[in-house]
């Protein structure tokens, strides 16, 4: 098999959430008006809030991978004879849903097998918030778009590095749910090409690895259209997963930032306790 780094991607991102940050104001006469114990209460919340805020300051984020499939055949979805048994050159990929929104993406792999050299591949990153389509939200808003992307003879796997376009970009941060597709363009019957089935989920480095699970179906284009999508599944004896990696900055506490907490809580407590 084959490795394949996608190099100079064309990127198409979503433009961040804004967060607005709002400020109280108490008076000095209305602050006088406070009686002693709310006085200590308000100076242990606020003891007990710098120290959360600086555990979440504190927390380590690993980079990890946080979906991956564990087939190892070759067996792949061709371009078909039509739209209702193959791609047609149409992009169709899993849907992956992760248990939180907020994991911050820092590169994924897929294999693909083609029996020539040569036509282009194109990676696109959907939120899965479109139209309801056979009950399920369809692929709407195109998070990552990667175009032109070379294709190589036989089995390959190809690569995508986030980390050195996060600068120019910004951190993407994946939805809940999402849907990762590939098209390939030059394909046909004497020239097939296609996504490798990648068989059932893996677990391993739970609860905090490999946390995003896929349905026995997948996304699939049937026409230009912005709303042209298809749920599909394989007659195959493989789960109908493709074969690729996401990959993802996890965050996870340090034991450091919870001792600053417990810590936060005693002594607030003993400030109550010396005023009295």
């Amino acid at each position: 098999m084959k490795r394949q780094n996608i190099l100079k991607p064309h990127l198409t991102l979503s433009s961040p959430l804004g967060i607005t940050v709002s400020k109280g104001r108490v008076t000095k006469r209305a602050l006088l008006r406070l009686n002693y114990n709310h006085y200590l209460t308000m100076i242990q919340r606020s003891i007990i809030a710098a120290a959360a805020a600086l555990a979440l300051a504190t927390s380590s984020a690993f980079a990890g991978t946080i979906y991956s499939t564990t087939g190892t055949g070759t067996e792949f979805y061709g371009v078909g004879t039509s739209i209702a048994n193959g791609h047609r050159g149409y992009e169709y990929g899993d849907q992956i849903v992760l248990p939180s929104e907020g994991y911050s993406f820092t590169g994924m792999t897929f294999d693909y097998y083609s029996a020539s050299l040569g036509g282009s591949m194109n990676l696109n990153i959907y939120a899965n918030d479109g139209a309801l389509i056979s009950g399920a939200a369809s692929p709407g808003t195109k998070l990552l778009s990667i175009p032109g992307i070379g294709i190589s003879s036989g089995v390959n796997t190809a690569t995508f590095d986030y980390a050195p376009y996060v600068a120019q970009f910004g951190a993407l941060k994946l939805p809940k749910n999402f849907t990762v597709t590939v098209s390939f363009s030059g394909a046909t019957a004497a020239a097939d090409k296609g996504l490798i089935l990648g068989g059932i989920e893996s677990t391993v480095g739970q609860p905090h690895l490999n946390v995003g699970q896929s349905g026995a179906d997948f996304w699939q284009k049937t026409g230009p259209g912005s709303g042209d999508w298809a749920l599909r599944a394989l007659n195959s004896a493989q789960e109908p997963n493709f074969k690729m990696t996401v990959s993802a900055n996890v965050p996870e506490p340090t034991t450091v930032a919870l001792g600053v907490v417990g810590a936060a809580f005693l002594g607030a407590s003993a400030l109550r306790r010396n005023r009295r």
